[in-house]
């Protein structure tokens, strides 16, 4: 008898939609954690891609001048597309990692003081493409902490001379190889095994 009351007289009373509003905000407190950890682990797929597509591309670029890329200019001057990869990479996103969110905001307001989310190894620099190194241990590119508040970084740096590496994925931030796979690292880990990991890039 009451529910054909409520339903007669419409509408909600205020004791039933603070029901619904407490019910709605703890689904909302359970639910935005795992959205925003969906989107972290998104931004790392994504850039795991472009790091990988990226040795690839220094990889092909090296066959075809038989020489590597150069370090200072890895990027190009001006745009990437300008760059030594431009012919191969065709779009420009693939050098800026989703969660670098200065360098999207300063290509946005085109006021960028770099080009790129990541670091070439010059241990390669203008080195021939006969080069004799393993590949798959031979680190090509990292992802350097950002310094400061003007978002700038290393572009390029000299094997085990490494800067730190972001903490921009989950606490930790990505190494690619010149086979074009791509590795994980927590800041510890890669403290750890900096000296390891740029053995045959020294």
């Amino acid at each position: 008898m009451n529910m054909k009351r409520r339903l007669l007289r419409g509408g909600f009373t205020l004791v039933e939609l603070l029901v619904v509003m407490t019910i709605m905000g703890i689904l909302a407190g359970l639910l935005f954690p795992a959205l925003t950890g969906g989107k972290r682990r998104a931004d790392q797929v994504i850039c795991t891609s472009n790091m990988s597509q990226l040795c690839k591309f220094i990889g092909q670029y090296a066959r075809d001048k038989d020489v590597y890329p150069e370090s200072a200019q890895w990027t190009g001057t001006s745009t990437v597309e300008d760059g030594p990869l431009g012919r191969y990479t065709k779009e420009g996103k693939i050098y800026t990692c989703p969660a670098d969110t200065d360098l999207k905001d300063a290509l946005k307001r085109r006021s960028a003081q770099r080009l790129t989310s990541y670091a070439y190894n010059s241990w390669f620099d203008r080195k021939p493409f006969s080069t004799s190194v393993d590949l798959s241990r031979a680190v090509f590119l990292m992802e350097p902490r950002i310094s400061g508040g003007g978002g700038m970084m290393q572009t390029s740096f000299q094997g085990s001379g490494a800067p730190r590496l972001t903490d921009r994925h989950n606490g930790g931030g990505l190494i690619a190889f010149g086979d074009a796979h791509v590795e994980f690292y927590t800041q510890q880990r890669f403290q750890k095994e900096k000296q390891t990991i740029f053995e045959v890039t020294r």
